[in-house]
């Protein structure tokens, strides 16, 4: 070595030892197995578990590359990881000042990849749109107690509509609220196999909330983020303000809320604001829905004198290097890095938080949750907890909730209530068949609007929603003679 290496050539970034690499394959190959924690509790052998070896292999790798980024090539890809907070957030912005960041993806835990929408600045203050996230909160808590079933309990359909509506009317205003197709094509998005599927989906998204955004007098988040000059790149971030936070909310309710409510039956008792807001960030601290984010490299940029080629996905696992620092008792919470993709604050991802504490707070003003299954056990929370395998119920009382969480569960579902008289049973059907056929009769109007006319992508939708409304024909047609034959 001479001087002349030392001075300005450009370094790459180090590659973390072929050991390390298989250990964060195996970290992430681990995640998939939900029940691979239950032997090593069972044993207490904590250090065992999945989120203690993870931590250990994350800690080595800190040791061994000085906290800097480091390549890994692992059994789902090649990555470039930083492993401090501070540097996944400068890596990603650096990224984006030289205009080479690219897609973005999250990893579940499952290991699938899901298209998310990048990080896009909220132009609006959380203190302007409080008052109009409560009025909506309050009357789509409404909604979600009026649906709940005999047993009190809230179907995840029905979760999902209530918590979507929400979501459209918040950020696109009450036009928009009864719009379902928004959520389809959202969901459409991010399970998109390729790039070209990708496109051609986010178009169609794009088209649907254009009637919304660029209306003459737009309501919710929409009305506060118009242009100020009518530019092409001034539209392209609003519309990019807007998606990222109509996919951030969605997700927040649909997904957080639920294993929020979950996480209360199990918490001391508090005053009623604090209880929300920490059974919402405790849910996502333990369950993030987005633990990490891949985001690709386009153009190759140099950070801190170091060059990344173009090609590289940057593996931002928020979720780890958060729980490597609380171990080591230093960093703080932040639940933007749970919601959004960016390793930053996110004022989106605030909106969500902020909108996932008001719901929590709206619906347990007057019920108190009750979780039907899977059984929760104080100090032994489940490693994973998905929102779809809930079961939850409002109790409008404490002895009401005490009585449903003693029921015995039987394949997830707890046994109803027995000693009812056959009329009682015969109009609990028939009820399920007028809801039925309503739905049915919903899915029908929506197949019928003309924009699923523009292309083979829409027309495949259009027989989706006509196949699931002769389903639910069907079935509230079953349903009926079944409550004619309890009746008689």
């Amino acid at each position: 070595m001479n001087a002349s290496d030392t001075t300005t050539a450009s370094r790459r970034p180090p590659k973390a030892r072929p050991l390390e690499s298989a250990l964060i394959s195996a970290a992430l190959a681990a995640q998939r197995v939900s029940w691979i924690d239950a032997p090593a509790r069972a044993l207490g052998l904590g250090p065992f578990t999945r989120q203690r070896l993870t931590r250990q292999v994350l800690a080595q790798l800190r040791r061994t590359a000085g906290g800097r980024p480091t390549r890994l090539r692992t059994a789902f890809g090649t990555f470039l990881m930083p492993l401090d907070a501070d540097d996944a957030r400068s890596l990603i912005d650096r990224a984006e000042e030289a205009g080479a960041r690219g897609t973005v993806t999250a990893l579940t835990a499952e290991g699938r990849r899901l298209r998310v929408t990048p990080h896009a600045a909220l132009p609006v203050s959380l203190a302007a749109v409080r008052t109009e996230v409560r009025e909506a909160v309050a009357g789509e808590a409404a909604e979600i107690y009026a649906a709940r079933h005999a047993d009190g309990s809230v179907a995840r359909d029905d979760w999902c509509a209530c918590t979507a509506r929400l979501a459209r009317r918040i950020v696109l205003g009450d036009a928009a609220a009864d719009d379902s197709l928004i959520g389809a094509i959202l969901e459409a998005v991010a399970q998109a196999e390729d790039g070209t599927e990708y496109a051609a989906r986010a178009s169609a998204l794009r088209r649907r909330l254009d009637v919304y955004v660029h209306a003459v007098h737009p309501g919710g988040l929409t009305g506060a983020v118009r242009d100020d000059v009518a530019d092409e790149a001034t539209g392209e971030r609003r519309d990019a303000v807007v998606e990222h936070v109509l996919e951030t909310l969605t997700r927040a309710l649909a997904d957080t809320v639920p294993q929020a409510l979950a996480l209360m039956t199990v918490q001391p008792l508090m005053p009623g604001t604090e209880r929300a807001e920490r059974a919402v960030g405790e849910a996502l601290r333990r369950y993030p829905p987005l633990a990490a984010g891949l985001h690709e490299v386009r153009a190759p940029f140099s950070w801190h004198g170091m060059t990344v080629d173009a090609g590289t996905e940057i593996l931002c696992a928020t979720a780890w290097l958060r729980d490597l620092d609380e171990a080591q008792r230093h960093g703080s919470h932040d639940p933007s890095t749970s919601l959004c993709a960016a390793p930053g604050p996110c004022a989106a991802a605030e909106l969500a938080v902020l909108t996932a504490a008001e719901l929590v707070r709206a619906l347990t003003r007057h019920a108190e949750p009750v979780v039907l299954a899977p059984r929760l056990t104080p100090g032994a929370l489940p490693a994973d907890l998905p929102a779809a395998s809930l079961r939850l119920a409002l109790a409008d009382d404490a002895d009401a909730a005490a009585d449903l969480a003693a029921r015995p569960v039987v394949d997830g579902y707890a046994t109803p209530t027995a000693g009812q008289s056959p009329a009682h049973y015969a109009a609990v059907t028939e009820a399920g068949a007028c809801s039925l056929e309503e739905h049915a009769r919903k899915l029908t109007e929506c197949a019928r609007q003309s924009g699923w006319n523009h292309d083979a992508f829409g027309e495949q939708c259009r027989m989706t929603l006509l196949a699931h409304a002769e389903r639910c024909t069907r079935a509230a047609a079953d349903a009926r003679r079944a409550a004619e034959w309890l009746a008689s």
